[in-house]
Parts: C-alpha cells; structure tokens; sequence
C-alpha cells in the first residue's frame, strides 16, 4: 500500500485519538486502519481513485459518537470537510452505511461500504479470538479507562450489580 496518500492523516491528533476508542470490541484506529487496507485492496480490483478510498477510509468515522447509525457518516465527512478533504472523499464517508444511510453515488463510495463492512467483520473476529487469549478483555479493561465517552459511563455489569444490590437491600 502507498503510505504517502494518508501519511498526514495518520498523524493527525484526531486520528491518534482513536487509539484509545473503542469500536467494535478493538481500539478503532484498528477498525479504520483495517478499513484502510481493504479500501486500498478492492480500490486496486476496481480501478478506484486510490486517494480518495483511503482517505476516507482513514477518517470515516471519526466522532461517530456524535451522530447515530444512519447520521455519522454525515458527521465524520463535516469534519473531512473543515479539514480541507474534496467532495469526493466527504461524499464516500458520508454513504458508508449504506444502507443504514444514502447509498453510495460514486465507485469510491462503494469501496468504502465494503470495505467497512469487512473490517467490521474482522473486528469481531480479531475480538473473538482475543478472548481465547485474554488480550480482548485486557484491551477492553484499558480502552474503557483511555476512552473518554466510556469513561463517564458505568459499565453494563455494574449497572446490573447496582440495580440487583439495590433490590437485594430494598
């Protein structure tokens, strides 16, 4: 893959951020990196505007959180677009969930729907098989401390464990 067409993105402190939110049980750097790849992979198969894929692929969900299933496309590609990003690329994030959102209108949209659809895919899996090994729950443990979103909110065991103790004393 040619690192040169996301190399500013990759160091872009909301980018780096991402490291320490979770997305899909994994840390999501790792869901848009995977996304970058297989952006890059089905881009090549279809003949696709490399640059486009990838970018948007890097950034396609970014502050997800600020929108819903069928708004963070729209959410991620606002900030794509204050961060200087082309049409083309804000309007491929923008349909990414498709078909939770709008559908696609370009080639590059369509990339990033699958691919994004796949990286999900591997993300469950990469997270299945951590529990065999226990990193997915170590992972877990410290992303829900790093994440700022999480952080502020009680787990669900907890949540359970106070309403059973709370019932239990009652």
């Amino acid at each position: 893959m040619d690192h040169s067409l996301i190399a500013d993105l990759v160091a872009h402190p909301k980018v780096l951020e991402t490291r320490d939110h979770i997305h899909h049980g994994v840390p999501k750097h790792d869901h848009l990196m995977r996304s970058v790849r297989y952006s890059y992979k089905l881009g090549r198969f279809v003949r696709a505007d490399l640059r486009v894929v990838t970018r948007a692929a890097l950034v396609h969900d970014i502050d997800s959180r600020l929108g819903t299933l069928t708004t963070h496309g729209a959410v991620a590609a606002d900030w794509a677009r204050r961060e200087g990003e082309c049409d083309r690329v804000c309007a491929a994030i923008v349909s990414h969930m498709y078909p939770f959102g709008p559908a696609p209108t370009t080639r590059e949209g369509w990339v990033l729907t699958l691919a994004d659809k796949a990286a999900s895919l591997a993300d469950t899996l990469a997270f299945m098989r951590g529990i065999v090994t226990g990193h997915s729950l170590r992972e877990r443990k410290r992303l829900r401390h790093s994440d700022p979103h999480l952080a502020q909110r009680p787990s669900v065991l907890r949540r359970w464990r106070g309403r059973a103790f709370q019932s239990f004393n009652a």
